[in-house]
């Protein structure tokens, strides 16, 4: 399942088939896609779910019955892939990505979960909103321009930004976020393909449709907005502004 790590001829590399890759791994490439499905595949979708079903915050997803069937699924998947996407890093390549999906599991196990009582997180929108924009944006043109002559350089940089944004957004965590506040960083996040990415596909490699379902995405961002000021009774101008009252309501992340 992570052929393109290691895959020269992978056709999404472009430059990054050759800039970054030592001992048959394309390192620049996996520190691009390791960050980019972290953010996208993981934590937005996730977060997502949460507002649009609040609900959802405080049960368990899945029961033990379908636990073991979506890991029966995962297992499949990656069987498939291998008669999927045919190519062959050696042994030792296909080693080491299990022990780092095991030792990240395992390190994921024990960071502790930030949960406050309390959410007073004092930043508007306009901030988070242009903030969740610069992750894909900086990132994008960093670890595809090749703009650093060496590699090395560029993975350290990407690796200080990571930092950067997380030490950042922990911080704010242990304020609170409300849901307004959430959204408003998902929604810059996702506006960099919406506005800039979708476009491109569209009028430069003829995809066509990709920029109709982004502005899609946008009419239910949009829903779910109108949802949480709803839910919480709100006025707009309050929740979307930096002077947010305490709330209190229990459990909340």
């Amino acid at each position: 399942m992570v052929r393109s790590f290691f895959n020269p001829a992978w056709k999404d590399l472009g430059v990054l088939a050759t800039y970054g890759r030592w001992l048959g791994t394309n390192w620049v490439w996996v520190e691009w896609l390791a960050i980019y499905h972290a953010i996208f595949s993981i934590t937005i979708p996730i977060l997502l779910v949460e507002l649009t079903f609040p609900q959802s915050k405080t049960r368990i997803w899945l029961s033990s019955r379908m636990r073991v069937l979506f890991h029966g699924l995962l297992v499949l998947a990656i069987i498939l892939g291998f008669f999927a996407f045919p190519y062959d890093p050696g042994v030792l390549a296909i080693a080491g990505c299990i022990a780092a999906v095991i030792a990240l599991g395992w390190l994921a196990k024990r960071i502790p979960n930030i949960s406050p009582t309390h959410r007073n997180l004092k930043v508007s929108w306009k901030i988070l909103a242009p903030l969740g924009f610069s992750v894909p944006a900086l990132f994008f043109f960093l670890f595809n321009s090749a703009l650093i002559p060496f590699a090395a350089g560029t993975m350290i940089v990407g690796g200080f930004m990571v930092l950067g944004y997380e030490r950042l957004l922990t911080r704010w965590a242990r304020r609170g976020f409300s849901d307004i506040q959430k959204l408003g960083l998902i929604t810059g996040a996702l506006g960099f393909f919406v506005f800039f990415f979708d476009f491109i596909l569209d009028l430069f490699l003829g995809r066509l449709g990709t920029s109709v379902l982004g502005l899609a995405f946008v009419v239910y961002l949009l829903w779910i907005r109108k949802i949480i000021l709803q839910l919480h009774g709100k006025r707009p101008s309050v929740q979307l502004g930096s002077e947010m009252p305490e709330h209190t309501e229990p459990g909340v992340r």
